[in-house]
């Protein structure tokens, strides 16, 4: 989609019915500049696009609910509109939006276009989705304040490329199965109210996985907790090394490296401890199971095995007798007689082979248990011996560290004492936020097993009629696809992380005066990495090219995802890139390579900036790719007097941009050509 003309008819400071914009849709001078100082209407052109098609705006945009111009309140006007036209897989579209301020109605028309004729469609609701999606809109509609407060929580990373990936249609579908699935086990009730135990198991497992979904959600707000607490305790450790004291900096130094070695023999005696319980789990029983077994089998004897006459009986000697007619004492056993049903009624006390067969597996099973048994505590020997010299590394580190703390907390120098005092603040919250974290994580292991347990005793407790079988088989099926379309979500998600970073990559090797490269973790926290591995302590301004990079990153993969045909998630989308303020808090040479690559990364880019962000850098960078300009002009009924006329030179040619004794208050837009 590109954006071909906005009309704006009394919308806010916009008086009047003059008010058009063409931009650019040239693919080579694909950029369009609006010029305008603060406060006259580039957040506000902004917002006409988004409140356009979507009837919103973005969170800064103030007054809300007053957005007719004044002046046209005055003289009895009380609607104002905003009309967008576009081009959509080269098709011509117009969209337009009134606002009645006396009804508080809002209205939206669609039209498509041939020939000068507008036709009007009636599903304008659904064509706007597929042209951007109203969550996607946000990233190529960005006020650069917003953009510099991006990366502020960690989640806004993750939430950016789940919204381009289009994952709301397939997170409302696993939402729809959810919402069928408690149906259908509202329904199972229904059926087998008489079947008491089984609806309180599933009573008991809805309350678990609600208690399990609010615990994985405390755990993931701890995270993001620790990871920030990690950041600012890095800030503050460079600051240290930083501080020109030469004894705090070896210190600070030898101090880091011992910290790491600590963390790794933690997670070193972590390991160890769960192999330990691994072993106990498995294996421990065998130590009591090898004594038990040996006693439990004393009762069988030997002679079973060696062909002996065995107590009582044995089937194969009663039935030889029956066969031959003749007892073992040499008295002869004919058919009938008293002797002979005796026999033959022993065959039900008689030790058969299946028995024998038992019996030795008993035997070999005992052996099998003391040789375990053996192995088990042996290997228990060998890992509690390394669990022992684990803690003794660490405690040798411990009391390393200590001596260490001591002797940098004892340089007498208050920026260096405020330093440490902000350090071990931070410390202690880490450390009660990675216990949080540890003890959430055991609740969570423990619902998780009661959980499976539960649905064991659900299953073995089912109501067996065709109804509720039939209900019960729909559930099982049911989360056998929710969990596949989670798992397919967790791929996409993961596999995207890593075309991102190749994006963002690129943008900072071509444009970051630093040899930087982007790292992402398992949460998404987005951090520049110098080339020797080590984490960069971004300044406001590399992260905001960093900020800038990632969404011109996001709206590259957008792009690529426009043609994508699956029907489980939904495709991206062509669209502007529209930004206000981008370039505050840049200097000159990132200014410079964010005026490079964002006409790159975009079909189309559409620049809202004040005279500040314009000068010099900007302009000689980008003015190759300008294929329209305006310039916003403040128009003022007052006087001048001693107040300023607001040049600005754009082109080498200098522009007003205040009028004095206007005929209303507002904002005119001129082309420049």
């Amino acid at each position: 989609m590109k954006i071909k003309r906005i009309k704006l008819v009394n919308f806010r400071q916009f008086f009047g019915k003059n008010n058009i914009i063409e931009f650019s849709v040239d693919p080579l001078r694909n950029v369009t500049l609006i010029h305008a100082e603060n406060g006259v209407g580039k957040t506000t052109i902004l917002n006409s696009i988004l409140w356009c098609f979507y009837g919103k705006f973005t969170d800064d945009f103030e007054h809300k609910n007053n957005i007719v111009n004044i002046d046209a309140l005055a003289s009895g006007v009380n609607e104002c509109e905003v009309e967008v036209e576009f081009i959509h897989e080269g098709e011509n579209y117009s969209a337009t939006r009134k606002y009645n301020q006396s009804t508080r109605n809002t209205t939206l028309s669609l039209f498509a276009i041939s020939n000068g004729d507008y036709q009007p469609l009636l599903s304008d609701r659904t064509l706007l989705n597929s042209v951007i999606p109203e969550e996607m809109a946000e990233y190529f509609l960005f006020h650069g304040e917003g953009i510099s407060q991006l990366q502020d929580d960690t989640t806004n990373f993750r939430d950016a490329i789940r919204d381009i990936l289009g994952f709301s249609l397939a997170e409302k579908a696993i939402e729809d199965l959810n919402n069928i699935k408690k149906k259908w086990h509202a329904q199972l009730q229904k059926i087998n109210a008489n079947e008491k135990k089984y609806i309180r198991l599933n009573q008991d497992l809805l309350s678990l996985e609600k208690n399990l979904k609010e615990k994985l959600s405390f755990r993931n707000e701890i995270n993001i907790t620790i990871n920030e607490l990690k950041l600012t305790k890095k800030e503050v450790s460079d600051a240290i090394i930083d501080c020109k004291i030469l004894d705090a900096i070896d210190l600070k130094k030898d101090i880091s490296r011992l910290e790491m070695d600590s963390n790794r023999r933690n997670i070193d005696l972590s390991r160890e401890n769960r192999k330990r319980q691994k072993l106990i789990n498995n294996y421990g029983w065998k130590i009591f199971g090898s004594e038990l077994s040996k006693k439990s089998l004393d009762f069988i004897d030997t002679s079973t095995l060696s062909g002996k006459i065995p107590a009582p009986y044995d089937e194969t000697l009663v039935n030889d007798i029956l066969s031959m007619n003749k007892c073992i004492c040499g008295r002869e056993v004919s058919v009938g007689t008293a002797e002979y049903n005796t026999i033959v009624n022993l065959i039900d006390r008689a030790n058969t082979a299946d028995l024998r067969n038992n019996i030795i597996k008993a035997r070999s099973f005992s052996e099998t248990i003391g040789n375990n048994a053996k192995e088990f505590i042996n290997e228990y020997n060998d890992i509690n011996a390394k669990i022992k010299s684990i803690n003794h590394e660490i405690a040798d580190i411990t009391a390393r560290l200590d001596a260490l703390n001591i002797k940098i907390d004892s340089i007498d120098d208050a920026k260096l004492k405020n330093l440490r005092t902000r350090e071990r603040e931070i410390s202690n919250k880490l450390e009660n936020s990675e216990l949080a974290f540890s003890s959430t994580s055991r609740e969570i292991e423990k619902l998780n097993a009661e959980i499976i347990q539960l649905k064991l005793l659900i299953d073995k407790n089912s109501p067996k009629d065709s109804n509720s079988l039939k209900l019960t088989q729909s559930i099982y099926f049911i989360e056998k696809l929710i969990n596949a379309c989670c798992k397919k979500l967790k791929d996409t998600e993961d596999n995207s992380k890593g075309i991102i970073k190749k994006y963002v990559d690129d943008i900072l090797l071509n444009f970051s005066r630093k040899d930087f490269s982007v790292k992402i973790d398992s949460n998404f926290n987005f951090q520049l990495i110098r080339a020797d591995g080590g984490i960069v302590a971004k300044s406001k301004g590399e992260k905001l090219l960093l900020n800038l990079a990632f969404v011109s990153a996001l709206i590259k993969l957008a792009a690529k995802r426009s043609k994508a045909e699956g029907k489980f998630l939904q495709p991206g989308t062509v669209a502007p890139f529209i930004i206000d303020a981008p370039f505050g808090e840049l200097d000159e040479t990132y200014r410079r390579a964010t005026a490079h690559f964002l006409p790159e990364n975009s079909e189309q880019l559409v620049l809202l900036l004040s005279s500040s962000h314009w000068r010099g850098t900007v302009s000689d960078a980008i003015k190759n790719k300008v294929g329209r300009e305006y310039l916003l002009i403040s128009n003022k009924k007052s006087e001048r007097g001693n107040k300023p006329l607001d040049e600005i030179i754009i082109n080498e040619r200098s522009y007003t941009q205040s009028i004095y004794e206007s005929d209303f208050d507002g904002t005119s837009i001129w082309e420049l050509t």
